[in-house]
Order: C-alpha cells, then sequence, then structure tokens
C-alpha cells in the first residue's frame, strides 16, 4: 500500500543508491537506504550498516536486528508495521569500524531528508554514533540512555543501546544492560500509546 511519503523517500533512495559522495561506494556490496514501514509516529537510527546489512541491503538482518526484533516484539511493536528503521551511514564501514566525519557529512543529506519526509514523534538513537549525530556529546550512551531529548520538527527521541552491545552483556539482572533496555521499550511504548 503506497503511503503519502512513499514518492518522496523513492526519490531520495534513489538519488543515495547511485551516491559517490565517499570512498564507501568503492567497498559497498549494496546501499542500505531503510527497513520497516514509513510512519510519522517512530523511528529508529542506527549507526551504520554490518556485514549482513550489505548484502541484503536492509538494516539489522543480521543477529543484532534478530535481537532488536525481539525487543521491538515484546512491545508489540512490528518493523513490519508500525516502525521505520534507517541508519546514520547508508553504506558499511570497512571491517565495521567507526563512521569517519566526511562519511557522515556525505550521508547528512539522506538522514536529513528521511527525518524531514517523515517528522516521526519519537526517534529512537540506537547506539553511540546516532547519539553523536544529534545531540552532539561525547556522554556516555549508558548515562543518556532512557531518557528523553527534544528532537528536530518537535519530535522526541530517546537513546538506546545498540542490540550489538545487548548480545555481549548476557546478563539480565536488575540494572544489567538487558534489564534497562526493557525499562526503555516500555517507557518508549508508553509515550507511542499517548500519540493521537
Amino acid at each position: 500500500m503506497q503511503t503519502e511519503y512513499d514518492k518522496a523517500l523513492s526519490e531520495v533512495k534513489a538519488k543515495c543508491l547511485g551516491c559517490q559522495k565517499c570512498a564507501l561506494c568503492k567497498t559497498r556490496t549494496n546501499t542500505v537506504f531503510s527497513g520497516g514501514v514509513p510512519n510519522s509516529k517512530l523511528m529508529l537510527i542506527g549507526e551504520a550498516p554490518g556485514y549482513y546489512e550489505d548484502m541484503k541491503g536492509v538494516p539489522f538482518v543480521g543477529e543484532a536486528g534478530q535481537l532488536l526484533d525481539k525487543i521491538l516484539g515484546c512491545v508489540g511493536f512490528s518493523r513490519n508495521e508500525n516502525i521505520y528503521i534507517c541508519n546514520t551511514l547508508k553504506c558499511r564501514p570497512p571491517e565495521n569500524r567507526d563512521p569517519l566525519p566526511d562519511e557522515k557529512a556525505a550521508c547528512s543529506e539522506y538522514l536529513e531528508a528521511q527525518v524531514k519526509i517523515l517528522q516521526p514523534r519519537i526517534i529512537l538513537l540506537c547506539g553511540r554514533v546516532a547519539v553523536q549525530s544529534f545531540l552532539n556529546t561525547n556522554t556516555g550512551i549508558t548515562k543518556i540512555r532512557g531518557k528523553w531529548f527534544e528532537g528536530p520538527y518537535f519530535s522526541k527521541m530517546m537513546p538506546i543501546f545498540h542490540p550489538s552491545y545487548l548480545l555481549r552483556n548476557e546478563s539480565r539482572e536488575k540494572g544489567s544492560p538487558k534489564w534497562l533496555m526493557w525499562q526503555d521499550i516500555k517507557e518508549v511504548r508508553r509515550v507511542y500509546d499517548q500519540l493521537d
């Protein structure tokens, strides 16, 4: 089903797919533009594509993506129904290294367009790179995760742990990263349910 956002997003995506503004265009297999469904309520912005994302051209499809789907599913969210997913970078950095400033700058046009077209009410900043891109802070994500910040177009933004970090931290004890993530996603659901 076509949405009001599809035409505008497809124009940006077409430009992004042929992008050669930084050196990552030479090493990518696929440009990873977005996943989920375009909507004006909920957007998740991750860091950059990994190996599996680069292979398939879809964000969060590896082991971390499977965990993300489970986390979202625990509170009734589904990438097929109510969340739009994208990354700060649209191409995979070699060896999954952190994005370089010029790579982030090259991709910013596409991310800014995605946010401007959808103007989501809630933006989840998934991981350190996404947090630094939007909040202009070097404060560790552990200190600011689960807190609401004012975002673009009157949105509310919440930093959350990246699922790859959660995969490295098995504990579900109170105060552990997985336990904290559970608190955060329940809070996101609570605020989501209050939207018109």
